[in-house]
């Protein structure tokens, strides 16, 4: 073919190409529409995990925990058998004026079991200067340095408590005083003269 019949035949098919005739298409085949590029995600993927990313994982228990079996328990005080405390039904409460030393006077509050049956008692009473009524001073401290103990009272049985009032100062004289047994809720006002200083009491002892 001549140089120019050559031009005709590239111009008549570069024609043919811009009049959409598909016989001008590449004959390499087409890339399957369906198939996803390597490294792009399809959208029927999920979201990548934490594992999947790299992420630490953290694990979640099967149930909830429960208090291990070997932790112990909150100490409780001994439960006394119950009925066994004195009740104010079943004593008999006095109170004695004792000497007196330099600064110091001295009382002793008593606890007889007047009942048919043994009671305890334990601690310390309440003590609380009085007069007119009103209280004087502030009530009985406790005196710390003497451990309590259960002290059993027998029908006619007595236990006792010493009040020492440090008497320095020059507060009014009481014309009373009140007491609570141990772990009772109900008192007895005694007559009783001490000046209205500091006063200390001491746990319950059998007489």
């Amino acid at each position: 073919m001549t140089r120019l019949g050559r031009t005709v035949v590239a111009g008549a098919l570069a024609a043919a190409c811009l009049g959409g005739v598909t016989a001008c298409t590449s004959s390499k085949p087409a890339a399957d529409s369906s198939s996803t590029p390597p490294g792009s995600l399809s959208v029927t993927d999920s979201p990548p995990t934490a594992t999947d990313s790299g992420l630490p994982t953290e694990s979640t228990p099967d149930a909830t925990p429960t208090t291990s079996a070997t932790t112990s328990a909150s100490p409780t005080a001994t439960a006394k058998p119950p009925g066994t405390d004195c009740t104010m039904t079943q004593l008999t409460v006095r109170v004695l004026r004792g000497s007196a030393a330099q600064q110091q006077e001295f009382a002793l509050v008593t606890f007889t079991n007047k009942s048919t049956k043994t009671c305890t008692l334990f601690g310390y009473p309440g003590v609380s200067l009085r007069r007119n009524t009103a209280l004087l001073g502030s009530p009985a401290e406790r005196d710390k340095t003497k451990a309590p103990k259960t002290v059993t009272l027998k029908p006619g049985e007595q236990a006792e408590s010493l009040i020492t009032d440090f008497s320095a100062c020059q507060a009014p004289l009481s014309d009373t005083v009140r007491v609570y047994p141990p772990n009772v809720t109900q008192f007895v006002d005694r007559p009783l003269e001490l000046r209205g200083c500091r006063t200390v009491v001491v746990p319950v002892t059998h007489s």
